[in-house]
């Protein structure tokens, strides 16, 4: 059995449920039906970030943010464009308590896993942090709960612990990429420990990329050898 097939089949066995994420559809013991799951592999993305980009694009098309400022993660992945069902789900698991979707949403992650990094020879996963005030508000950070899913399903060692968020910012939904990226320059903060590790970094949704970008600089920073972004959802790269 390939590496793919085991990742499907313990996706399956470890992460049951009975309707696809993307359409709602009957899809028993799977996170998406057949008809989404053919659908997804015919998506393409932009081949430095995880923005999804029209089909029509030939495969080296890079999306404007990216042609203008390289980013600092090594690489970053999707499963599916931020929008319909999928959209509604994310939003319901980040701020609604409906902690329930974490196993399907880590099922469809460990596709993407497989199918985007496999070969690669991650040294720990590390979840986009919140901060402590807005963990307390939340009581848990949605990130988080996937990437203890993740960690436990590939054996990889979880550390939550190594990037931290300094300061509580305002909610950047209505913010540019530029922004956001100002807002965020020294919100995050990495420990020592990073130094020399390949990371698996997760998070909930990849809009601007301004998080990962931030992130992904905090870990560098502190040495670490090589950040990938893992995330259910992703926008459509502006044109």
């Amino acid at each position: 059995m390939s590496f793919y097939q085991w990742q499907k089949a313990a996706a399956a066995l470890f992460f049951p449920q009975r309707h696809c994420l993307n359409c709602g559809a009957l899809a028993v013991d799977r996170p998406l039906c057949v008809a989404c799951e053919q659908g997804r592999s015919s998506l393409r993305h932009c081949p430095l970030c995880a923005s999804f980009i029209a089909a029509t694009e030939t495969e080296r098309y890079l999306c404007p943010d990216c042609r203008h400022h390289h980013p600092s993660f090594t690489a970053a992945a999707a499963a599916l464009p931020y929008e319909g069902r999928l959209r509604e789900i994310l939003i319901a698991f980040k701020y609604q308590q409906r902690t329930g979707f974490r196993r399907p949403l880590a099922a469809l992650l460990l596709e993407v896993l497989a199918e985007r990094y496999a070969g690669i020879a991650f040294n720990a996963i590390v979840p986009v942090p919140l901060h402590p005030a807005r963990l307390r508000q939340r009581g848990y950070n949605q990130a988080e709960l996937l990437s203890q899913l993740i960690a436990k399903e590939t054996g990889l060692p979880h550390h939550p612990e190594w990037l931290q968020r300094s300061e509580d910012t305002p909610p950047l939904a209505e913010l540019g990429r530029g922004e956001r990226l100002k807002t965020l320059r020294s919100v995050f903060t990495a420990v020592p420990e990073v130094a020399g590790q390949q990371l698996l970094l997760i998070d909930d949704i990849f809009t601007t990329g301004a998080t990962a970008e931030s992130c992904s600089r905090a870990l560098l920073q502190q040495g670490a050898s090589g950040v990938y972004v893992l995330a259910v959802a992703a926008g459509y790269a502006l044109p």
